[in-house]
């Protein structure tokens, strides 16, 4: 198994956690971090037995975000630079075909927010603060800006990227920015929650219906969208999958795929 520099990957049952592991930068975003997540990512995602995928930041911070050293490099080739890495980087995990959990506690600021919105849940500690602090340094939150504004609207995205004040977890709760908040002890009884809860569900249909949420997203409801989508149940309804999951409900007994 390869050795990471500055993330760590573990196993459960069904689950794999990334961790951020570079706590003495506060887990901020390097371009060697940001190469091994794109590896790892697709790793996980071929990984049959892998049904969740955590990610977690280690020591007192999730991420502070791009590491400003690494973003002020001109030097580099083209492919290794923050303004080409980073919204790779960010559309691997919006578009990540297995469930993603982010993690968070301590600051999550800047590009951080992008990993953390493009996860499927957030869980976030209830003393966790999120910056969006591009505009206090000159820059602007360009590459998170798609995902963001997605997962919470754009004007609600101006008051917080326009200010880049600290948020606390009421005001990213309420704003959808992340999903469940409270002590870490209950942090980590939802995220158990979750990872036992997706195992009962066929692994290859999350897949496509997550592929179909994000294709369905923000399109106009016409023709063209519904016959999309009767071409994906049509797919979908003649699979292996599905086939199982009917026949185990009309004989009253577990899915094979379910966790014994």
């Amino acid at each position: 198994m390869t050795a990471y520099k500055n993330i760590a990957i573990e196993y459960g049952s069904f689950s794999a956690t990334i961790w951020l592991s570079r706590p003495e930068k506060r887990n901020a975003i390097d371009q060697q971090m940001a190469s091994d997540l794109l590896e790892l990512l697709d790793i996980l995602q071929d990984n049959k037995k892998v049904y969740i995928v955590i990610i977690r930041g280690r020591g007192n911070t999730f991420c502070a975000g791009a590491d400003l050293e690494w973003m002020g490099r001109t030097d580099l080739p083209h492919g290794l630079q923050a303004g080409t890495l980073l919204p790779k980087l960010f559309r691997a995990f919006y578009s990540f075909p297995k469930p993603l959990v982010a993690m968070v506690q301590g600051t999550v600021m800047g590009g951080a927010l992008g990993l953390m919105a493009s996860a499927d849940f957030v869980l976030a500690d209830e003393n966790t603060q999120f910056i969006f602090s591009e505009v206090r340094l000159g820059l602007v939150p360009a590459t998170i800006s798609p995902i963001v504004i997605r997962r919470i609207g754009e004007f609600k995205a101006r008051q917080f990227m326009l200010l880049g004040s600290a948020i606390n977890t009421k005001q990213a709760l309420d704003a959808g920015l992340i999903d469940h908040t409270g002590n870490m002890d209950a942090i980590e009884a939802h995220k158990d929650y979750l990872c036992n809860t997706f195992p009962e569900n066929a692994p290859k249909a999350m897949e496509s219906c997550k592929k179909l949420i994000i294709k369905v997203s923000g399109k106009n409801i016409d023709e063209e969208l519904f016959d999309y989508t009767a071409r994906v149940l049509d797919e979908v309804r003649k699979g292996a999958e599905a086939r199982e999951g009917m026949r185990a409900f009309v004989e009253k007994r577990k899915p094979l795929w379910r966790k014994q």
